[in-house]
């Protein structure tokens, strides 16, 4: 009997500790991926966290790919093993910004795509301007 309330009052008073902390729950990072004309090639760059894309991405996150397909699936793999696929609607090029205009997906998850404005994110190595032409924005967040 003395065991049974000792082991109730140790399972009570774990449960209490696990409860989450004042701060709660923390909205993660926007994950995404442009899709930008670099002058002379087109390439996916993928961020962890969408408000750092004003940069390169790094080369393991960028891989270099033959153009964007527009009505069809196209993929390219990053220097990190992970292969990213997308399908882009016929005529998406020419669509308003911000229209979702295809799907993605990391092998983790999926992704949404949209007409990007054709922002400049960056200037390469060798002075060419990367404009995003599409952006897929994981459809977790």
């Amino acid at each position: 009997m003395q065991f049974t309330k000792l082991a109730i009052i140790a399972f009570l008073s774990g449960v209490g500790m696990a409860a989450p902390s004042e701060g709660g729950l923390v909205k993660r990072a926007r994950e995404s991926v442009h899709l930008v004309d670099c002058v002379t090639y087109q390439a996916a760059d993928y961020y962890a966290d969408d408000s750092k894309d004003n940069v390169f991405p790094g080369n393991n996150n960028e891989c270099v790919t033959v153009g964007f397909h527009e009505g069809s699936s196209t993929s390219c793999r990053f220097g990190t093993g992970v292969t990213f696929s997308w399908a882009l609607s016929s005529g998406a090029r020419s669509s308003p910004n911000g229209l979702k205009v295809g799907t993605g997906n990391n092998g983790f998850h999926n992704f949404n795509c949209f007409r990007d404005d054709n922002h400049v994110l960056y200037t390469d190595g060798n002075g060419h301007t990367c404009s995003s032409i599409y952006v897929c924005f994981d459809s977790f967040t």
